[in-house]
């Protein structure tokens, strides 16, 4: 009788989402609940002043190098291609598709071992950039920081490519934990060494969230069929299939870190807190769409790919509007309560010691501001991997390209009449434009499957 009941709610609960979605949604949950045990550790511990603005800009070109290298170029292409060997070649396809991917891990480390070097030596040379309005001591100790974090990339290239691995296989409980263990690792950093490093305990714990990030995954790893090997095997048709979709997403995935880049130095133009303030109000916006937008994308991302292998139109378009369906919906709902809930959400998770009373208003108006955009947010992850299945990258990359130039003119037109504010309308105006131009151009996209070979 409960095993009937549970394949019975199973199969309802698919017919609204992809298997995995819940899974993937409950670990995003924990990965956030541990995010908020790092939020509320950095408050009490730090407060909103200027040790954690030193720390959360130090992050921003490393983690932009990651993403213009190997995260948003990877993640495009590699789910699709990976499966596209499977079911087009049924005698060597698992042996094509495990030599593909072990040229994806080895190509991305090297990279970013390289790169790291480079960002190490830059590192002074980015505070002009960066942090325009620290002064001198707070420069020194952001250099100090950006130069412990240039260690994490390396180790993140390789989870992430692993990573794409587990999504190909719908294997997503190691998949999910990983930014858990990152989150842990920050505060088990953070608490063992604050009061003898200061914030550079934080910088430490984040070494220790990276290892963490990339053990977890290598385990999971271990329980499928693909072995991690080095292998530079590149002049294959799927490699350079690879590296010509992964073009246009390495050129144009700095659009989202260069928003928030954009963001910490415009908010270094106003009251010191402001870069914190902006990444708390930020993170608590995220929460809704990486447990339902980003989820959701995530775990159809492998079935749209598959459908679009086997030239299945139909199924394409039912998973797709479906899932458009249960996200608009229900993201809609959670915006709406983070919009209410926003001062006491902030009063009660962040307020307290050194995060006063000022902290919690100006934190609280942002997130209010900041939820607005929740739904254009997490839609654009479907609509994005709805193009990715269907080898196409050139598309969500213009769309990126128009909401960066609208929230560049909607921040800087605001900025000087409503302060901070001007940040999360700037975001929202943004988000609101890309989902507009990549839902209109979705279905011509759709009406090839089946018809003709993919175009890159």
């Amino acid at each position: 009788m409960i095993r009937r009941f549970v394949l019975s709610t199973r199969r309802a609960t698919e017919r609204v989402l992809p298997r995995g979605a819940i899974l993937l949604s409950v670990l995003t949950f924990a990965a956030y609940v541990m995010g908020l045990v790092r939020d509320r550790t950095f408050a009490r511990t730090f407060g909103a002043g200027t040790e954690l603005d030193a720390y959360n800009a130090a992050f921003v070109l490393p983690e932009l190098a990651l993403d213009v290298l190997v995260a948003g170029g990877l993640a495009a292409p590699f789910v699709p291609i990976f499966l596209s060997l499977r079911h087009d070649r049924p005698d060597d396809g698992d042996h094509a598709a495990e030599a593909f991917g072990q040229t994806v891990l080895t190509l991305a480390v090297l990279v970013m071992a390289v790169s790291a070097v480079f960002l190490f030596f830059l590192a002074p040379a980015t505070v002009d950039v960066i942090t325009p309005g620290f002064d001198a001591p707070a420069r020194a100790m952001y250099v100090d920081l950006f130069r412990i974090m240039c260690a994490t990339p390396m180790l993140f290239a390789a989870s992430i490519a692993l990573g794409e691995v587990l999504v190909a296989d719908r294997r997503f409980l190691f998949y999910g934990l990983a930014p858990l263990l990152y989150n842990a690792g920050i505060v088990i950093g953070t608490l063992l060494f604050a009061s003898r490093f200061g914030i550079f305990a934080a910088a430490i714990g984040a070494l220790l969230g990276a290892v963490l990030h990339l053990a977890i995954r290598v385990v999971g790893i271990r329980r499928t069929s693909f072995r991690i090997r080095a292998r530079l095997q590149v002049r294959t048709a799927a490699i350079r299939e690879f590296l010509w979709l992964m073009l246009p997403k390495m050129l144009a995935h700095p659009i989202d870190p260069l928003v928030f880049l954009y963001f910490t130095s415009l908010a270094t133009r106003f009251a010191a807190g402001g870069v914190s303030s902006v990444s708390f109000a930020r993170n608590f916006q995220s929460v809704p769409v990486s447990l339902i937008g980003v989820s959701i994308a995530i775990a159809a991302f492998p079935v749209l790919s598959a459908a679009e292998a086997a030239g299945d139109r139909a199924g394409f378009i039912r998973v797709l509007g479906r899932n458009l369906l249960t996200t608009a919906v229900v993201t809609t709902g959670a915006a709406v309560v983070l919009f209410v809930l926003s001062t006491a959400l902030i009063r009660v998770l962040l307020g307290g010691g050194a995060f006063d009373s000022n902290d919690v208003t100006v934190t609280a108006g942002l997130l209010a501001v900041f939820a607005i955009s929740v739904p254009f947010e997490s839609l654009t992850h479907l609509l994005a991997r709805g193009f990715y299945a269907t080898h196409n990258t050139i598309i969500p990359v213009l769309s990126s390209l128009a909401g960066l130039a609208v929230i560049f003119l909607v921040g800087e037109t605001l900025a000087p009449s409503v302060g901070l504010t001007a940040i999360p309308i700037a975001f929202t105006a943004g988000s609101l434009t890309k989902v507009a131009l990549l839902g209109v151009a979705i279905g011509p996209r759709v009406r090839r499957i089946g018809v003709s070979p993919p175009a890159p």
